[in-house]
């Protein structure tokens, strides 16, 4: 049930996100509902690939499929009681690389050479990203339980170590979003897209499929960063409007880093999250 009202909420949240940006900015912007009617329309057009594109077509449907297990995979509203509630924090994480090294391959696959400088891209900073999260996630887990999904969040104190993973997994999050200062998904410039240039030579029903999937990851993402706030499970939902609002905020008010610096802030959020392991062993509540 989690899984599905993530789905169906997440291009909503997309398009709200958008609103707000383009209000900050002093545009009207689109319609929060947009993103559905793109989607609808994505899905009516023809779906083209490159000659000689063997798995570029099942892809879509893989990536589609790895960010619902994720959506099905968080504890519903901050609580345990979603049905893969109990999966192991290592296991979604590898799933997750599995999705991004799919449609890494797909964009190879299509001898693009702009789709292939944003594969290289993508990968790079992955290798920064994916054991900054893992970490973090660690370092959150209740003792006594394993490292299951279901043992994080439930706090109701902030700890130091708390606020350590946390801003390392904000600074995943706007990775793993493309938000500014790490990438731009509104960019039409070939030569500074990262993850939107890993879909340049797909279109219709697998572009759509593609924009669904990135759209529920972004919701997920903002879920599993409340599951590290403070607070009892009514406060989950608040807390992911208010990560909303802040990522829109910090994209609004930010420049884009150039690429090379880039690195730098993930390895940053690197040493958040190592940090974070070193001060639970203290266990310092924050005043």
């Amino acid at each position: 049930m989690s899984a599905l009202i993530i789905v169906v909420l997440a291009p909503l949240l997309h398009g709200a996100m958008r609103k707000l940006r383009a209000r900050l900015q002093g545009r009207p912007g689109p319609c929060v509902i947009q993103p559905y009617r793109d989607l609808v329309k994505l899905w009516r057009k023809e779906a083209l690939l490159p000659e000689g594109a063997r798995i570029a077509g099942y892809v879509p449907g893989l990536v589609l499929g790895v960010a619902a297990t994720f959506a099905a995979s968080l504890p519903m509203l901050g609580s345990p009681g979603a049905f893969f509630s109990s999966v192991d924090i290592v296991a979604l994480v590898l799933l997750l690389a599995a999705g991004r090294f799919a449609l890494t391959l797909a964009a190879l696959e299509t001898r693009s050479v702009f789709e292939g400088m944003a594969a290289s891209r993508e990968m790079t900073f992955a290798a920064l990203t994916e054991p900054t999260l893992l970490i973090a996630l660690f370092a959150e887990v209740a003792p006594g339980h394993g490292v299951r999904m279901d043992a994080l969040g439930g706090a109701n104190a902030f700890t130091l170590s708390g606020a350590a993973a946390f801003a390392a997994l904000f600074l995943v999050i706007l990775t793993e979003t493309a938000r500014i200062p790490i990438d731009n998904q509104e960019t039409h410039y070939e030569l500074t897209m990262i993850h939107e240039g890993l879909l340049l030579e797909f279109s219709g029903p697998h572009l759509a499929m593609l924009h669904l999937a990135a759209q529920i990851k972004q919701l997920c993402y903002l879920a599993l960063g409340a599951l590290l706030l403070p607070g009892y499970w009514w406060a989950y939902p608040l807390w992911i409007l208010a990560l909303g609002v802040a990522i829109t905020f910090v994209e609004t008010f930010s420049a884009k880093l150039r690429l090379y610096e880039i690195p730098q802030l993930l390895a940053t959020a690197f040493l958040f999250a190592a940090s974070s392991i070193a001060v639970r062993f203290f266990g310092n509540p924050l005043p």
